[in-house]
């Protein structure tokens, strides 16, 4: 079979069609710790953060444009980041989503603890509303996104365009505890801001699909724990779906064909609501949290492509249990098709570099049966 270029891979392993090889996507990235820990291990230290990490171990790509993500809302032009108190240890910041946050003064890495978050009512919310106008000077009229449009067409790989999901949205402008209420309490609110994250996703999606072809649209949305979805199907339906409806069939119109969700925790019950709204694509499916990417695929077959799933923790130990990890799932989710093999998140600090670059190895140099053609 002849070689595909990245753009061809992905979306044959979308398709659960015949590939040339697995596309190669083995992590999300990696702890700034890891990095630093693997510079005293053999790494190259011009390695020196995910980005430059993708070329050195030869992953695959999509050419990524972000809108938001797990910290971004969306927001055009930002908020001004700003100190607002600092303690010996601590400071209380305002980042430039609007959101009040306690961290370690350091940089090391951590969770920082939320103290406040910008809406509140929806007074709050109309006044930022205009920072999340598609249509806003200089969004989508930039250089940056023209560099990976152009990128995309050159290296002949997907371009892709990261938001923050829905649920991801109101968590960010609300914060966690305080939505929780919100959905009970002011459902107009919730709405009036999914109507206004729909319109800023299409807008987006076709300002750019005008300068070159999108193949894939990532929403991130962490809304479970170890033991299960933060919101009921019935919530889901009600806040979520039609929005996301809207979304992915405008998309597809555009001629976008990857909807992938990036979500940890336990996820199972969110999985068929995913689906029925468009999305044809998860990751990465914690382990820890219960998840099974052979279950996965025994229930929902070729109506979802997967991306990793394999033990992240198993990394830290002997060669011997990284085989065992890779050999109890690999070879029967790439015979099946539709799965792109790796753990399930970023690599921790605990992972020798050793142990990093056998898993790697491990998994291209194997025939797996019924892969390739």
């Amino acid at each position: 079979m002849k070689s595909m270029t990245m753009k061809e891979r992905f979306l044959a392993t979308l398709r659960f069609d015949e590939l040339d090889r697995p596309w190669r996507f083995e992590t999300l990235g990696y702890w700034e710790e890891t990095i630093e820990r693997w510079h005293n291990e053999g790494l190259p230290r011009y390695v020196f953060n995910a980005t430059v990490a993708v070329p050195y171990f030869g992953i695959d790509f999509w050419v990524p444009i972000w809108i938001g993500a797990h910290e971004d809302p969306g927001f055009f032009p930002h908020f001004i980041p700003k100190v607002l108190s600092r303690e010996e240890n601590f400071e209380i910041v305002r980042d430039f989503a609007g959101k009040t946050f306690k961290q370690f003064r350091d940089g090391s890495s951590s969770i920082p603890q939320h103290v406040d978050s910008p809406v509140k009512t929806m007074r709050d919310f109309k006044r930022m509303r205009w920072r999340l106008n598609p249509d806003f000077p200089g969004r989508c009229d930039n250089p940056v996104w023209d560099s990976a449009v152009l990128a995309s067409k050159v290296l002949k790989a997907p371009l892709g365009i990261h938001f923050s999901g829905l649920f991801g949205f109101h968590r960010h402008l609300i914060g966690v505890e305080s939505l929780m209420y919100k959905y009970f309490d002011d459902p107009e609110l919730i709405h009036a801001m999914g109507r206004r994250w729909a319109d800023l996703t299409k807008g987006v999606v076709r300002r750019i699909s005008r300068k070159g072809e999108v193949n894939v649209l990532i929403f991130w949305e962490d809304m479970s724990f170890k033991s299960g979805p933060l919101i009921s199907p019935n919530t889901f339906r009600q806040f979520l779906t039609p929005y996301y409806k809207e979304v992915i069939d405008d998309a597809r119109e555009c001629g976008v064909e990857c909807f992938t969700v990036d979500t940890d925790g336990d996820c199972t019950l969110l999985i068929p609501l995913f689906v029925e709204v468009g999305v044809n694509c998860m990751y990465p499916f914690e382990v820890q949290a219960g998840m099974d990417i052979r279950k996965v695929r025994a229930d929902w077959g070729t109506q979802l492509m997967i991306m990793g799933g394999l033990n992240k923790r198993a990394l830290e130990n002997t060669k011997e249990e990284i085989e065992q990890e890779v050999m109890l799932k690999v070879p029967e989710m790439l015979r099946q098709g539709g799965y792109v093999p790796g753990i399930d998140h970023a690599v921790h600090p605990d992972v020798p570099f050793e142990n990093f670059k056998y898993f790697v190895k491990m998994l291209r140099d194997s025939k797996w049966p019924g892969v390739c053609g």
